[in-house]
C-alpha cells in the first residue's frame, strides 16, 4: 500500500511523547530547571491517572511535593517515551506496562510513608541523620 499515512485523529508521536532526550536526573537540576521540568511533567502525571484509573492511594494529589514520587513517575514517563519511539522493539510496550506495574508499588510504598489523601497532604518522613540537598528538608522540591 503507498500513499500518504492514515490519519486516525491522533497526535503524532512527537506532539504526544515530545522530543526524546536523556532521562533527567533530578538531583542535578537546579530549581528553575527543576520547576520547568515538574511543570512539563504534570500534565503526564495526570493523564496517566486517568488512562489507568490509577487511585489517590498510589498517586496522591500532592505527588509533585515528594521527591521520590517525582523521580518514579519521571522515569516511569521516560520509560513509556523510549518504549514508544519508533526505534523500540516490539515487546517495549510490555516492558513498559512491566514498568507501570513495578511503579505503582514503589508508589503506592511512597504514599503510604507519607499518609497523604485525596484531602490531605502530609510531609514525608525525614530521618534525623539525613537532610535534603539544600539542607531544609521541609522546603519544597525546587528550592
Amino acid at each position: 500500500m503507498s500513499g500518504a499515512p492514515i490519519d486516525i485523529g491522533h497526535e503524532s508521536f512527537e506532539q504526544a511523547f515530545g522530543q526524546l532526550g536523556g532521562p533527567l536526573h533530578w538531583p542535578s537540576l537546579s530549581p528553575a530547571e527543576a520547576d520547568a521540568a515538574l511543570e512539563e511533567l504534570a500534565p503526564w502525571v495526570e493523564a496517566l491517572v486517568v488512562r489507568f484509573a490509577i487511585e489517590p492511594r498510589v498517586i496522591p494529589p500532592c505527588w509533585a511535593k515528594h521527591r521520590a514520587m517525582v523521580e518514579i513517575l519521571s522515569a516511569l514517563r521516560d520509560h513509556e517515551r523510549a518504549s514508544y519511539a519508533e526505534t523500540a522493539g516490539l515487546t517495549a510496550p510490555v516492558d513498559w506496562m512491566r514498568a507501570l506495574h513495578d511503579a505503582t508499588v514503589m508508589l503506592t510504598d511512597a504514599t503510604a510513608k507519607t499518609q497523604c489523601s485525596i484531602g490531605e497532604h502530609r510531609d514525608g518522613l525525614l530521618h534525623s541523620w539525613a537532610a535534603a540537598p539544600n539542607g531544609d528538608p521541609s522546603a519544597p522540591l525546587s528550592s
